[in-house]
């Protein structure tokens, strides 16, 4: 079968493997969509890391076979997985760090879903396998995990209906974080310096945006708050000059929730004293759980959540290098593979 495979000298390349065959209470998928993601771009720039290993977790398809044991699916099926797996029971588990959990990091499906067929092993199955509806399309089905650490970002920063939220980065993920804070009744306030994101905002009823680069945003702030100020904020995209900056426009008890690595290295700094006397929070949200993509698929599911607009590049994997530099140079919203 054809995949995408990372080069240990760097880059990648569609390749021949072996089909990956499967045991009991695993399924076999035939991948007919597969989302982009900026985890597979970090990966794809560390060679050593990556080194043979098929990238892809935005995944929907079709289960082509399954093994002794399976009841759930049968051939024929429309099916989405998440690629982790918690075990539930550890003290991250149990304190509501799933992607924490030594097992949420160790699982995987295999191979991942840039790769024609998809082995989907038990665990996966039983708790994070989703059947689609017939009126579900591919594309649409792939933003399922996605969206499901959208929703754990928004659900880790407490949004309660009415509040104001800061949505700092208006690309794929802020779109799903932004649509998601509205889904809740919540305000989102989605900033971006490229006045085509936030034009595509608007065209999905987020219509309160802020472009740092033209308009002063403390002003913009306070005449979106009433002068209250923010309840939240999450960043898509982390700067010293971001943070600060969403640090300022904070009401006191307010929450700043880190949802990328920092662009300009591993450190910054903050403002401690503003931190300790206004009871601020920085925290931050990585993946997914279970349970919120449980709720991502009902968002979908409802038309909640809209996410056709997003896709900017459908390509067949054929032409993955094209894919990439893309969403490398921002050209693209979001790029989604086809066999």
């Amino acid at each position: 079968m054809k995949a995408i495979l990372a080069r240990s000298s760097g880059g990648f390349g569609l390749c021949e493997v072996a089909p990956p065959s499967i045991g009991p209470g695993e399924i076999l998928v035939e991948m007919r969509a597969c989302g982009l993601c900026g985890t597979d771009l970090a990966k794809l720039a560390q060679p050593k890391n990556s080194s043979g290993v098929i990238l892809g977790h935005e995944l929907a398809g079709v289960v082509r076979d399954v093994g002794p044991g399976v009841t759930k699916f049968a051939p024929g099926d429309r099916v989405t997985a998440a690629h982790h797996v918690p075990c539930g029971a550890c003290w991250a588990c149990r304190h509501g760090n799933e992607s924490m959990c030594p097992q949420f990091k160790a699982t995987n499906i295999d191979p991942c879903g840039f790769a024609e067929l998809i082995r989907i092993p038990r665990l996966h199955v039983e708790r994070v396998t989703i059947p689609l509806p017939d009126a579900m399309p591919f594309e649409v089905a792939s933003f399922t995990e996605p969206l499901a650490c959208a929703v754990r970002a928004v659900e880790r920063s407490q949004v309660l209906p009415g509040d104001r939220i800061a949505v700092a980065g208006g690309g794929g993920m802020g779109l799903l974080i932004a649509q998601t804070v509205a889904a809740r009744e919540a305000v989102p306030i989605l900033l971006d310096i490229s006045e085509a994101r936030l034009a595509l905002a608007r065209t999905l009823q987020l219509t309160a945006t802020i472009n740092p680069a033209r308009e002063d945003v403390s002003r913009r702030v306070a005449e979106l708050t009433d002068g209250g100020g923010l309840y939240g904020a999450i960043l898509t995209v982390v700067s010293e000059a971001i943070l600060a900056q969403m640090q300022q426009v904070l009401r006191p008890g307010g929450r700043i929730n880190i949802f990328a690595g920092p662009a300009n290295g591993p450190r910054l700094s903050v403002d401690l004293a503003d931190l300790f006397y206004r009871e601020l929070a920085i925290f931050s949200t990585y993946s997914s759980t279970p349970a919120t993509l449980g709720e991502a698929f009902d968002l979908l599911r409802r038309n909640q959540v809209q996410v056709l607009p997003l896709i900017s590049h459908r390509l067949p994997l054929a032409t993955f290098d094209e894919g990439v530099d893309l969403q490398r140079s921002g050209q693209a919203t979001k790029v989604i593979f086809h066999p």
